[in-house]
């Protein structure tokens, strides 16, 4: 007995509703954009007008390992993205409301560990920046 299944068209879009229903927290991508100063030096920034996105923010840390090394990855949290989102490993996530209630100071965050596909969605690992 095989235990392989594979997902019909409608399981998916079962699965990635049920997901997108569940993600109650609101942030958006700062993609990461290089200029060169007067000096030729390549300075980096993360501007924030992209547009909100639905997420699921856990705010438990943990650490889990990654690669063929073995590297352990600390992180401060994880969020869950629709999955058509498109990000980057050098973005940073900014989260923006908690439970539909607008944060007073936003969370900003950089992604640290490969972005994990999933059926429904994709889940970054996030280290908290103090900024």
């Amino acid at each position: 007995m095989s235990l392989d299944y594979d997902f019909t068209a409608a399981d998916l879009t079962d699965m990635r509703a049920a997901q997108d229903g569940h993600m109650m927290d609101t942030g958006n991508i700062q993609p990461i954009t290089l200029t060169t100063d007067s000096y030729g030096q390549v300075v980096e920034s993360w501007p924030s007008n992209s547009a909100d996105i639905a997420c699921g923010l856990d705010m438990r840390s943990g650490s889990e390992r990654h690669g063929i090394d073995k590297v352990i990855v600390e992180y401060d949290a994880t969020v869950r993205l629709p999955i058509g989102t498109a990000i980057n490993l050098q973005d940073r996530f900014r989260v923006t409301k908690r439970h539909n209630e607008t944060l007073t100071t936003a969370l900003t965050f950089d992604i640290i560990a490969p972005i994990q596909r999933g059926a429904s969605g994709i889940r970054l690992l996030l280290r908290k920046r103090d900024v």
